[in-house]
């Protein structure tokens, strides 16, 4: 059986990777992200299980709200490295092998990879996006804090937001359905609304947190100490969740550019071949969650450093 009894839908890229001299310098790289794809759910999957743990057995953890949202994050970054990761690893070994066999038997692998990483990568997204709200909310209304960001407030966040993940990666499979060209163009410029109001809401979020912070670094300067106000922890986790933002862009924004090439034109060689590559720095994100939390959080690293010494 040959590739093309098979249907399968890499031969464009399959192609790229064996024809000279193409293949001197794409296969090795290839093969190296394979290796990266197969390392990346130790973190993913370690790190947030831990992180989890620590919240499930430690009250001093669930006193504060806003950690509620960072265990979101983390069962989302599990789950991608239980889920997505290894079957992402598994399509690309087969992009070497020049074999679409998991992909080719049944629709339903493709199906069933497809809607999950639109689930849980717009999940993350979602949960970056409501640990952005809470920081805010921190910072510019700190009196009011604990009045309006509640454990019930913060469970039913949660919930609609993992409720409107699974919902957005239905609508996102529409577009792929056959002999639907009206419902094709309607549900992909539908599909763009929910990403745009994350990245509107982070982004008015961020500058009025920076625009608080100079101003509160100024009424330092000039000794007016505040009674009551957010505190240097409040924007120490606030340039945590910065942090958090930065790499989540950083690891999406390449696949968004070659996603919008490839609808633009399907037949775009060089996007196809490096598809594998950012697809990987888009999974990545998972990986580095949880180092930036133990990094940047002394309390975390204690309690998980508990869990580990099963105290």
């Amino acid at each position: 059986m040959n590739r093309t009894d098979l249907n399968c839908p890499l031969d464009i890229t399959n192609k790229f990777y064996t024809s000279p001299p193409l293949r001197r310098f794409f296969y090795p790289l290839a093969v190296l992200n394979c290796v990266i794809d197969g390392c990346l759910p130790i973190t993913s999957v370690g790190g947030s299980a831990l992180l989890i743990a620590a919240v499930i057995k430690f009250p001093q953890l669930r006193d504060v709200p806003s950690n509620f949202l960072l265990a979101s994050q983390a069962f989302c970054d599990l789950l991608i490295g239980l889920l997505v990761q290894p079957l992402l690893t598994a399509r690309h070994v087969s992009f070497l092998l020049g074999k679409c066999l998991l992909i080719s038997q049944s629709n339903f692998f493709k199906g069933f990879a497809s809607y999950w990483l639109h689930a849980l990568l717009f999940s993350s997204c979602l949960n970056i996006c409501l640990i952005t709200i809470d920081r805010y909310i921190c910072i510019a209304h700190s009196l009011r804090y604990q009045t309006l960001v509640t454990d019930e407030g913060v469970i039913k966040a949660i919930t609609a937001s993992w409720l409107f993940s699974l919902a957005f990666a239905i609508i996102q499979a529409l577009p792929f359905l056959p002999e639907t060209t009206i419902v094709k163009t309607t549900v992909r410029v539908f599909s763009v609304i929910p990403p745009l109001l994350l990245v509107f809401t982070t982004f008015f979020c961020y500058t009025k947190m920076a625009k608080i912070a100079r101003r509160h670094k100024r009424q330092i300067r000039a000794q007016m100490n505040v009674i009551q106000g957010p505190t240097e922890q409040d924007f120490q986790s606030t340039k945590t969740t910065l942090l958090m933002v930065g790499v989540i862009f950083l690891c999406y924004v390449p696949a968004v550019i070659v996603v919008l090439g490839l609808y633009a034109n399907n037949n775009l060689a060089l996007l196809e071949a490096i598809k594998p590559f950012v697809a990987t720095l888009a999974i990545l994100n998972s990986s580095i969650n949880p180092l930036v939390y133990y990094v940047r959080s002394r309390k975390i690293r204690r309690y998980v450093w508990k869990v580990l010494k099963c105290e």
